[in-house]
């Protein structure tokens, strides 16, 4: 569809109000299923239409067209600050970079961005490896194991050495319980605020603030010559240089980002991944065959051998597209401006469906059904304009979405090729904790079987 024609005349009207409930209004659909909810609203309505949340109302853009305003114009009608300024604020920041936009955020992104980039990953596979295999050295033989957690301890632990220089094991639940309820309610808002002021969700912020403050002990700004510079050692490096544009209070965020990233992005991900591997023997059987046949036969994999990871590359891609992590992205519009024939005016809070096209049919056929070959040259479904966006759009597009990929994929391939494991119980059907973002729910459990003749054995 051709890009939406920008003005303001007086005729326009407001976009058509979903039907909801008394009072609540689409609240309790938005909380259980943001993107199916979404999705269903747009094939009734259009693709631009209001719901309401208690005493809030939002314009909804979605469909093929809403993405690829948001690519193509989102920078210059939308701003992030309100929807992520109580993260700020509970985290003693005036900004950071995720709730900044601008020329501001471009500077910040860059240099982020030699922390986070794919390139960066390439260069430390062998220790991705080396914590995976550690962390299921630790799982019991015939037990139930929780399924995302135990990818959590996997996940954030790379990220803590390999982003961060510091090991967030001892810290790894107060974590979760923090970044959890901070989302809740200072985010999404899916949970009242009174949360905050438990004794354990304060001793959890405590916990999580001295995290930051030991990663940083490890970060000295004197000795940083004498080291591969890290994630950290670059945000550093920007605040004594510029304390103007990155001061002392802002540093907070940036520094916990990583082990914030891991918990609710990478690990959720992979739990997803992990589940659909254990449901379909078929294709956990390619996928192992590529690890055991293509990655792992020559040794330690080099960034090239993971370019030839052909099946386990679709389904990740298919995995992102089923089961989207960020189903939605929330704006402030910063002027008016008309869509699809109607106006939305300057300070009206949005959400642009994202992810509404992955469950298209005309995009997508049979979207309900797991099918890798829907990335093959022939097919490329996804490379239709607008129809895939598990990273978001726009100038806030993941800014790790290249190191995830590569983390996701030699994470899951280093697992099944190790050992073997199996669901318990062996009939669970994926049920989905939608707050405060996707994720398999606590019962999700898997089951250590075995390590295989071609895993790695435990020392």
């Amino acid at each position: 569809m051709s890009e939406q024609t920008i003005t303001t005349p007086d005729h326009l009207k407001q976009p058509p109000l979903a039907t909801g409930l008394p009072v609540l209004g689409n609240v309790l659909d938005l909380a259980q299923d943001t993107r199916g909810f979404l999705t269903k609203k747009y094939l009734e309505m259009g693709p631009i239409f209001r719901v309401r949340a208690l005493n809030q109302e939002f314009v909804v853009l979605a469909g093929t067209e809403a993405n690829l305003f948001m690519t193509r114009k989102g920078t210059k009608y939308f701003r992030s600050h309100e929807f992520w300024q109580g993260m700020d604020d509970e985290l003693g920041a005036a900004r950071s970079m995720i709730s900044m936009d601008g020329p501001e955020h471009v500077r910040f992104r860059k240099v982020q961005q030699k922390g986070y980039g794919r390139t960066v990953i390439w260069q430390h596979l062998p220790e991705i490896i080396a914590i995976t295999q550690n962390e299921m050295r630790q799982w019991p033989l015939n037990e139930p194991l929780p399924g995302l957690y135990s990818l959590q301890r996997i996940i954030t632990e790379q990220l803590g050495i390999l982003a961060a220089g510091y090991s967030p094991r001892e810290y790894l639940d107060d974590m979760i319980k923090f970044v959890r309820i901070m989302l809740l309610t200072r985010v999404t808002k899916q949970r009242p605020d009174l949360l905050r002021y438990t004794p354990s969700y304060r001793r959890a912020r405590s916990r999580a603030l001295d995290l930051a403050k030991n990663v940083r002990a490890v970060h000295p700004i004197e000795t940083v010559h004498e080291r591969e510079p890290d994630l950290i050692d670059h945000l550093l490096q920007l605040a004594h240089e510029y304390p103007d544009f990155l001061p002392e209070s802002d540093l907070m965020p940036a520094i916990l980002g990583p082990f914030i990233a891991g918990l609710d992005t990478v690990a959720s991900t992979c739990a997803f991944l992990l589940y659909v591997l254990l449901t379909k023997p078929d294709i956990l059987a390619l996928v192992r065959q590529e690890a055991d046949d293509a990655l792992f036969q020559k040794g330690t994999p080099i960034a090239q051998d993971l370019r030839e990871m052909d099946v386990t590359h679709r389904v990740i891609q298919e995995t992102l597209r089923m089961y989207p992590i960020a189903p939605a992205l929330q704006r402030t519009a910063t002027q008016d401006f008309e869509f699809a024939g109607y106006q939305v005016k300057a300070g009206t809070a949005v959400i642009i469906a994202t992810t509404a096209p992955h469950y298209l049919p005309e995009l997508y056929p049979d979207p309900e059904r797991f099918d890798i070959d829907r990335y093959t040259d022939e097919r490329k479904e996804h490379k239709q304009p607008g129809t895939f966006a598990p990273f978001g759009l726009g100038a806030h597009t993941c800014l790790g979405a290249g190191w995830a990929e590569v983390q996701i994929m030699v994470t899951m391939l280093t697992i099944v090729h190790a050992v073997d494991l199996v669901m318990v119980p062996s009939d669970y059907e994926l049920k989905i904790d939608p707050a405060p973002t996707p994720s398999p729910n606590n019962d999700f459990q898997i089951k250590l079987m075995g390590w295989r003749q071609h895993g790695t054995l435990p020392g």
